[in-house]
């Protein structure tokens, strides 16, 4: 790599696809999408230059049961092959297991995403280890949301903090088979986590700083960051615009916008 390159743009830089790893698709109570359907999220982030995503159901956030949004989002993404399913788990519920091994064997999920601040459970819960264990055996990715909006934009009266990272790290630590991505990490929490562990790694969606991409690169290696937007959360173009502008070198650029989604997430 012959180091950071001032004005490695999207042109210069970023020939190949990008791989979006932090999309979600639904409705939310405190905020009003303009992407309501499948064509629409598929047709925007084509615009965007966004060549696959992978997906998540908003509507498991809240719901009792994760399973029945879930299955809609899934039957509507094969119209879609750039849209890829991304499965909520909540491993307090007492049939976690059963929907797990159902969606396994039944539907191929290739990865799992956990809310455990909206579930309200810790990492350190013993029923999070039976989950983690699962997840190893079927060679599963595990996405940690750590948070869904900013803590200071938060409704009153629904006040949920971020997920501490040294849950993530120490839940990680005990999988290290497992590859884990952290979801909309603050940049002062993005360095801790990534650093902590080779199967550990961040999205771009959180991190904010001066040059965020290439600030971040001092101290994370490019194997451990993945470009994610958070659409339709945040705009799309802002993530995007923390590759187009960023002075970093062009082989970490492709690793980021789509060779590390690649490897952990394959098809």
């Amino acid at each position: 790599d012959p180091g950071p390159e001032r004005g490695a743009t999207v042109e210069a830089g970023l020939e190949q696809m990008i791989v979006d790893v932090n999309v979600s698709l639904g409705t939310w109570p405190f905020q009003k999408f303009a992407l309501n359907t499948p064509g629409q999220l598929a047709r925007h982030l084509k615009k965007e230059g966004i060549a696959a995503a992978w997906v998540s159901a908003i509507g498991s956030v809240l719901y009792p049961d994760p399973d029945v949004y879930d299955e809609t989002l899934f039957q509507e993404l094969r119209r879609h092959k750039s849209l890829r399913f991304v499965k909520t788990v909540n491993p307090t519920l007492a049939n976690w297991r059963e929907s797990l091994e159902h969606w396994v064997r039944e539907r191929g999920i290739r990865a799992v995403k956990l809310f455990p601040n909206y579930h309200q459970y810790s990492l350190k819960d013993e029923r999070v280890s039976e989950m983690m264990t699962a997840a190893r055996a079927h060679r599963l990715v595990v996405f940690v949301q750590m948070r869904l909006e900013d803590e200071r934009s938060h409704y009153p009266l629904m006040q949920v903090p971020g997920v501490a990272c040294e849950e993530v790290i120490r839940l990680a630590r005990a999988f290290p088979r497992v590859p884990f991505i952290a979801l909309c990490a603050y940049f002062a929490e993005a360095g801790p986590v990534a650093r902590a562990g080779r199967n550990l790694h961040v999205d771009l969606s959180f991190m904010e700083t001066v040059d965020t991409l290439r600030t971040a690169l001092k101290s994370i290696p490019a194997g451990q960051i993945l470009f994610g937007s958070h659409t339709p959360f945040l705009n799309t173009r802002s993530a995007l615009m923390k590759l187009e502008l960023a002075r970093a070198g062009r082989r970490q650029l492709r690793m980021i916008s789509s060779g590390n989604a690649a490897r952990l997430l394959p098809g």
